[in-house]
């Protein structure tokens, strides 16, 4: 049974004033700046123009040959179980076929029709239409405060009001929070009104300004559906959205109705493995939904057609089109965010897309709207090879049908200037900043170098083939990737560097510069020196004590001395144990998403201890090197105290430049 609805806020109609929207400014970064999937990237990416004949034609018979000479491949090759493939053009499904299975052991076939896949964060594109209909109605504005339509608080930042248009670009400036996004077992989901208000992540940047992908975002503009629509958002999607395009396979709904359990695809972490568990998604909006290849094919049907599918209308043409046009380009000569979709305008086309991966699906979605075309993929299995089934697909279907011209730009002069600027290490802006997932800053961090030949490379943007990728700069602060076409781009305020961002991610994110005094250029090597000196000292103590034995040589220690001497050593012991627990904790998170519903608990809390007692080991082993000064110690002794004071004192600095002091069990 839905959980009741609260009480509805009182909104009085509004006359509704969609076209044109206001644009929403990307300001300039604060002097101080502050793990579901990005969203993808928009996939249609070749060097097309819309202005050429399209040869061969785009016919259903062409682009099944086309797929069925790609997809049976690509899933042999990468060990991948099935896909769906669906492509409509004009109104019209003109190829809508799964591939492989969805059952491995059962030998079930992927059917396009009648097998459910979760597309994920695709999901969000049902939350923002159901947002649109809202504002379409009047019972919604997009500029006013999101606490004028909730019955819990927003906490403020600044006092600037956070509006549903800075949810929509995901420019809200919240932090990334994972706590209880995925629900271990049914048992575990919560009411949507009760994760939001339970998780409500910290506001790290001004809203409007950084742009930061947030499930929890889209959260909470579901439950603002809810609200004012006076039902459940589940019953409201159903109602409004599904219904309408004869959706019938398709729910929010979880677990799943009894009609459809039976033909849900597996997903397989990798060949071989057992089955992934049906995911149960708390952020619902953001991540729940559940479908098939051919309700996928409705859903961009409409909209394609402005909002209209088969004679039903979700949306009025004037506000499908305030949807899909540019609301915030983050950084200019890259992909903008519309109001939901992630936009590309390249070479005479557009494209509208965003994707979708959870622990079991990747899936893609690409709109071409000026064309009427669109096309959907899903695959069963996570991982490089079904990025590369996407990516194949997708951008040989433009390549084919909207063939490639123009020789590409030459490079500029101010080439190697503007790399030296570039040059440094950065971090991405979606990112947990006050609790332990900040760990994530310092080990995933990337840096900009340049090269001999004044390209850029970013240690992070990788080819296929593993390799660095380069980039030339055709633009002032616009760089091209080398043998191909995506682009690097920088945004400048007064002068200086303070982001940049590629086509290769999308728009709902960027890269920053790294403030100095967390850099990880100097932060991992203490972190591998603090973890030697610990374990040398644990391994010598001993045997310099067998040694002495052995010797008959003893150490001349007062009782102070001596306890001074067994409180540093078993404080070592206790801080390698606090380091082994947070590597412990992050390889569980690696192994799946449903650890943060709460099975981390347990050892966050002891580790939040540890880290408490890290800080009396510090004092503790400084005393203890204060002793060792003191004459007639041996200047080895000395210098061994003295490194192990350091490495304690660098695990407390640790404790809280990591944030991994805080006591909250949510992050």
């Amino acid at each position: 049974m839905p959980a009741p609805i609260p009480a509805p806020v009182a909104i009085a109609p509004k006359p509704v004033a969609l076209p044109p929207p206001s644009p929403v400014a990307v300001a300039p970064l604060p002097a101080e700046p502050g793990v579901d999937d990005g969203g993808g990237e928009i996939l249609l990416d070749a060097d097309a123009s819309s202005g050429l004949a399209p040869t061969p034609a785009l016919v259903s018979v062409d682009v099944e040959a086309y797929a069925d000479g790609l997809v049976p491949s690509a899933l042999a090759r990468g060990g991948l179980a099935g896909a769906v493939v669906v492509v409509v053009k004009d109104g019209q499904v003109i190829l809508a076929k799964g591939y492989g299975y969805a059952d491995r052991a059962k030998g079930r076939p992927m059917d396009a029709a009648r097998t459910v896949i979760r597309p994920g964060s695709i999901s969000k594109l049902f939350t923002w239409t159901a947002v649109m209909q809202l504002v379409e109605q009047g019972k919604l504005d997009l500029d006013t405060d999101v606490n004028d339509y909730l019955d819990f608080r927003i906490r403020d930042y600044q006092g600037q009001p956070l509006t549903l248009r800075h949810l929509m670009t995901h420019s809200a400036g919240f932090e990334e929070s994972a706590k209880h996004l995925f629900a271990a077992d049914p048992s575990r989901l919560r009411p949507l009104r009760a994760y939001l208000e339970t998780v409500q992540p910290e506001r790290i940047y001004p809203p409007g300004q950084v742009p930061a992908y947030s499930n929890y975002g889209v959260a909470l503009a579901g439950y603002i559906v809810e609200r004012v629509a006076r039902q459940p958002f589940n019953d409201y999607i159903e109602q409004r959205v599904l219904m309408p395009l004869d959706m019938r396979r398709s729910t929010f709904r979880q677990p799943l109705p009894k009609g459809l359990t039976g033909d849900v695809a597996l997903g397989y972490a990798e060949p071989g493995a057992a089955p992934i568990p049906f995911e149960l998604v708390n952020a619902a909006p953001a991540g729940a939904l559940s479908t098939t290849g051919r309700d996928m094919a409705n859903f961009m049907i409409a909209q394609l057609d402005q909002g209209r599918f088969r004679g039903a209308e979700i949306l009025k043409p004037y506000t499908a089109q305030a949807m899909q046009r540019v609301a915030v380009r983050p950084i200019a000569g890259l992909d903008a965010m519309t109001l939901g979709f992630f936009r590309r305008d390249k070479h005479g086309l557009t494209a509208l897309g965003h994707g979708g991966a959870t622990e079991a699906f990747q899936s893609s979605l690409a709109l071409l709207p000026d064309k009427r075309l669109g096309v959907f993929v899903s695959v069963d299995g996570p991982g490089k090879a079904g990025r590369a089934l996407h990516r194949d697909l997708i951008d040989g279907l433009l390549r084919r049908y909207y063939p490639e011209r123009g020789a590409p730009p030459a490079t500029r002069l101010t080439a190697r200037l503007h790399g030296k600027q570039l040059v440094g290490r950065y971090e991405n802006s979606r990112q947990s900043a006050s609790n332990f997932l900040a760990i994530a800053r310092l080990m995933g961090s990337a840096v900009v170098s340049l090269n001999d030949d004044d390209t850029v490379s970013v240690s992070t943007l990788r080819a296929r083939d593993g390799r660095i990728k380069r980039w030339r700069e055709i633009e002032p602060y616009v760089w091209q990737e080398v043998d191909g076409d995506s682009r690097l781009a920088a945004k400048r305020v007064d002068g200086k560097i303070v982001a940049i961002g590629t086509d290769d991610a999308p728009p709902a994110m960027w890269l920053q510069p790294v403030p100095a005094w967390r850099s990880a250029g100097w932060m991992l090597p203490l972190f591998y020196a603090t973890v030697a000196v610990h374990v040398l000292a644990l391994l010598l103590w001993p045997a310099a004590a067998l040694v002495r034995r052995h010797t008959q040589r003893q150490l001349k220690l007062d009782g102070r001395e001596r306890d001074l001497r067994l409180l540093t050593f078993f404080g070592l012991i206790a801080n390698l144990l606090l380091l082994a627990l947070w590597a412990w904790m992050l390889g569980r998170i690696e192994l799946s998403p449903r650890m943060f519903d709460g099975q981390l608990d347990s050892g966050l809390r002891m580790a939040q201890l540890l880290g408490l007692l890290s800080v009396a080991v510090a004092a503790v082993s400084i005393l203890n090197a204060r002793q060792a000064l003191r004459p007639p110690v041996h200047r080895v002794r000395r210098a061994c105290a003295l490194a192990i004071a350091a490495a304690c004192v660098a695990v407390v600095w640790f404790v809280f430049a990591l944030h991994t002091m805080q006591w909250s069990l949510v992050y």
